[in-house]
């Protein structure tokens, strides 16, 4: 039987770091696996981690569409989820249907604190939602990304050069009391 499971959150929450922790267990029962990132992502990230155990490498391949993929592994894990299309919903249903197990990790909402993406689509739909939280410059839980210069450019693919993990009182008071419909 499959399952879909979401790993959310804001920015530097450890989502990634979460699929990577997920993945190893997998790694050591013996399961097949791939990874599949967006190609609108070109941030050059490490995704490895290592354990007592060894390393775990999630050595993701880019897509643009998640149409022409057809994965025939056990475990099918999607990083950086938002910046899918509409199709990761029906993708990620057609592979629990096939038995497989899913594990998609994003951003729960954009800089403005709306849904990103389909990925409020896809909690919908999953098995489980693990919703992960950031700290705060502040020392409090964050759980909304802000971005450091907010402009018309919706996808601003970056890191800590322009977004920052923000609690609601912080992301309040710095003047984004308005949420963007």
């Amino acid at each position: 039987m499959g399952n879909i499971e979401v790993i959310t959150g804001p920015m530097f929450s450890g989502k990634t770091t979460e699929l990577l922790r997920r993945l190893e267990r997998y790694v050591l029962a013996g399961c097949s696996y791939i990874a599949i990132k967006p190609a609108v992502d070109t941030r050059d990230q490490s995704t490895t981690i290592k354990t007592i155990r060894g390393e775990v490498n999630l050595n993701p391949i880019k897509v643009a569409s998640l149409h022409p993929i057809k994965p025939t592994t056990k475990v099918i894990l999607l990083d950086e989820g938002q910046f899918f299309g509409p199709e990761i919903v029906s993708f990620c249903q057609v592979q629990r249907d096939q038995g497989r197990i899913v594990i998609v990790s994003g951003l729960d909402m954009d800089y403005r604190r709306q849904p990103f993406g389909s990925m409020d689509k896809l909690m919908a739909i999953a098995d489980s939602v693990t919703k992960l939280t950031a700290i705060c410059s502040c020392g409090k839980e964050a759980i909304f990304t802000q971005k450091l210069n907010p402009d018309s450019q919706y996808i601003d693919i970056g890191d800590t050069e322009k977004y920052i993990p923000v609690c609601t009182d912080c992301y309040n008071s710095a003047g984004l009391k308005e949420c963007v419909s």
